[in-house]
């Protein structure tokens, strides 16, 4: 992606094609639930591999939180687990995080589910330790959604009401492969515009979809009335659109001066100014309390 963080599933580059060097059954049961339990090793050393030096959401975020001050943005639901949005400054209240977070974890251990913070997270992952919890030493795990896990329940409640209310659906950065988040796209009325922002098209109809229920994006057939296709990198899509609308500058002036207080934050904790401060506290910090929520 263009935050430096590689997806899943794209062939070469992405994670699944690269993991030889853990010794997995299959590619798939890092993020299994119940190899988790077994062997956590695997998936810490692969976090600790990906963390990123620096937090830096990228246009396509900045676009987002534009959308949120200007008071147009319903809902943000992503499969990121990287926190970005957060860093972005997108209210918790407007984010649904279907895949779960990093931002925060919990042990295991039902009887205990003892929460912990990002730091204490980075802490450990970087300390080479598998977590464990400092009440019962159960497994501590962050709240990223494994296979074998269900989705958070605020996923599932919002997207009731959501997705009848919205006026356009704006869809950035996905091949629209995973269920449930990809029926998502059939969840609005059928009169309400769906914006694709993606390197090639995806989540068109097929017949399998069709007999779920589940209507897909039709761009190019004699019927296609209101989805539309953008093709090419989610920075650049949202920079055209953010034209368009009137607000590239706006838009390119926000990522400038965020990205700055990003530099300016990595800094100051190299040279070990203040103590490292959470993202959390860093988006709330950032807020501008004038804007509205």
């Amino acid at each position: 992606s263009a935050a430096g963080i590689p997806d899943f599933r794209s062939p070469g580059t992405g994670l699944y094609s690269n993991l030889q060097s853990y010794d997995l059954p299959y590619p798939e049961a890092i993020f299994e639930i119940g190899f988790f339990k077994k062997h956590p090793e695997p998936f810490f050393a692969l976090a600790r591999e990906l963390y990123p030096g620096q937090f830096k959401p990228t246009v396509c975020h900045y676009f987002m939180r534009l959308l949120q001050d200007k008071g147009l943005l319903l809902r943000c639901y992503t499969q990121n687990i990287d926190t970005l949005e957060r860093v972005a400054g997108l209210d918790p209240e407007l984010l649904v995080e279907a895949h779960g977070t990093f931002f925060t974890s919990h042990c295991l251990r039902p009887s205990c589910r003892q929460r912990y913070s990002l730091a204490w997270m980075r802490e450990r992952i970087f300390s080479s330790l598998v977590p464990k919890c400092e009440k019962c030493q159960g497994l501590v795990k962050p709240d990223i959604v494994f296979f074998g896990e269900n989705l958070p329940s605020r996923f599932f409640t919002l997207l009731e009401s959501d997705f009848e209310k919205v006026d356009l659906l704006l869809i950035m950065g996905t091949s629209l492969q995973v269920q449930p988040f990809a029926s998502l796209i059939s969840r609005v009325p059928t009169n309400t515009p769906r914006l694709l922002i993606n390197k090639e098209k995806t989540g068109q109809s097929d017949p399998l979809m069709s007999l779920m229920g589940f209507g897909g994006m039709d761009f190019d057939s004699d019927k296609a009335y209101r989805d539309v296709a953008w093709l090419g990198d989610c920075d650049s899509g949202c920079l055209a659109l953010a034209e368009l609308l009137g607000w590239k500058e706006e838009l390119e002036q926000l990522v400038q001066r965020e990205h700055a207080a990003i530099d300016a934050k990595g800094e100051e904790d190299k040279v070990g100014g203040s103590p490292k401060k959470s993202l959390g506290d860093k988006a709330k910090a950032e807020k501008d309390p004038k804007k509205p929520q």
